[in-house]
């Protein structure tokens, strides 16, 4: 069974002039992936985790209330994300 962490070593930010969502983190393997959901687990964006930062565009995303899911081998986070209050 995998560890599961709340926000932990993520650090997200929004770039709304860019219109791209950011999050710092260093995968610990290869596969590294990231998934952008809805609040009811509709997976928006999925991709790659691209250390030290990754950049995800959301100038196609309508949902203000969004989470944001890394996984990295035995490691999971999440990241709940109100757009309405980032800056």
């Amino acid at each position: 069974m995998g560890n599961r962490e709340q926000t932990g070593e993520l650090r997200v930010r929004v770039d709304r002039l860019e219109q791209l969502l950011m999050f710092d983190y260093e995968p610990g393997t290869a596969d590294a992936l990231f998934d952008l959901c809805t609040n009811d687990g509709n997976i928006l964006v999925t991709g790659e985790v691209k250390g030290p930062v990754t950049r995800i565009r959301l100038a196609d995303l309508r949902e203000r209330d969004l989470v944001l899911m890394v996984l990295d081998g035995e490691r999971s986070m999440v990241q709940p994300i109100q757009l309405r209050k980032a800056v």
